[in-house]
């Protein structure tokens, strides 16, 4: 089955479209969160953020020329528009990966916080773990004495309120413990425990392939938007080369009335005048009709208009 290639609809071409401007921003805030980290000061900042937006544009403006430089079979331009590329796009992907890598430290700096609760929480039920058990100690040390009335039922009381405080406790740390983690955390987690890896590097694998998915996301779609304008110029040029090629069409003449051949066959015989007056006469018909007879007599060479502006036959005129 051939397969013929169209152009792409107002719906394709806008999805596409905003799918390239979203990965293209996301690109231009990490490597604003990189160069702008590298200086304190306003006018640095200024300067080095400029600059990384200098750098994204430039990239995928770079992208798509080695793209046209490929289409013109230009093989030493596109090879030193696929260097130039890998450069941008190497500062490019330093800084998402530093965007990103600065996010998920973000989030575990949160995570460590609320484990650092969780376990604030559990040095609680600890030591009231301790104190439960020194008053057991000391309950059954009153029990050796026999002395239970006097000090036995004070420790029960006791020991009931520090057991209702560990499960108060227990409580809140359940709830902190709940919502402590997020869900990027559980997946370096759960990656780390499956690879047995560090956290450390899982994390480091996880930023690194997001940065690269990133910048290699927003070429595709940059090429894609590169190969339908090329497309559309191509289809433009070959209905401009077959609009030269074909040949105007002649104006289609107006259909004669019947009586035009007759009329025409009098005027060369000599039977009638050529004059308006005197074929609307023949003719009976309005000055407005005759108007239109004798522009065609004129279209068809039967009659031309002489400087005083009256009509007279031709000197070589053929019967249409």
């Amino acid at each position: 089955m051939h397969y013929q290639r169209l152009p792409k609809g107002p719906f394709a071409l806008s999805v596409v479209y905003m799918i390239t401007g979203a990965s293209i921003a996301a690109s231009m805030v990490f490597s604003l969160l990189l160069f702008l980290s590298l200086e304190q000061g306003l006018l640095m900042k200024l300067m080095f953020g400029g600059l990384a937006l200098v750098f994204e544009v430039g990239k995928f403006y770079i992208w798509y020329e080695m793209g046209e430089r490929a289409n013109r079979g230009d093989s030493m331009g596109t090879l030193k528009a696929l260097c130039f590329y890998g450069v941008l796009a190497g500062l490019s992907i330093a800084g998402s990966v530093g965007g990103i890598n600065a996010a998920t430290n973000t989030l575990m700096k949160g995570d460590e916080a609320k484990a650092a609760e969780v376990q604030s929480y559990n040095d609680k039920i600890v030591a009231l773990d301790r104190e439960i058990e020194i008053n057991e100690q000391a309950a059954q040390a009153y029990i050796d004495m026999k002395r239970i009335a006097n000090g036995m039922t004070n420790m029960l009381a006791r020991n009931q309120e520090l057991r209702a405080r560990q499960d108060e406790l227990r409580r809140e740390r359940d709830r902190v413990a709940i919502t402590s983690q997020s869900s990027l955390m559980g997946l370096m987690t759960s990656l780390a425990d499956g690879l047995g890896w560090p956290l450390a590097r899982v994390q480091f694998g996880i930023v690194a392939a997001l940065s690269v998915l990133l910048d290699f996301f927003a070429a595709f779609f940059i090429s894609l938007l590169g190969e339908e304008t090329r497309f559309r110029r191509s289809q433009r040029k070959q209905e401009q080369q077959v609009q030269a090629e074909t040949p105007p069409a002649e104006p289609a003449l107006p259909a004669r009335p019947d009586y035009y051949h007759e009329l025409v066959a009098r005027l060369q015989a000599g039977e009638l005048r050529c004059a308006k007056g005197a074929v609307s006469r023949m003719l009976e018909k309005p000055m407005e009709e005759v108007e239109d007879i004798f522009h065609w007599l004129q279209q068809d060479g039967i009659v031309h208009r002489k400087p005083n502006r009256h009509f007279a036959l031709s000197q070589q005129t053929t019967q249409p």
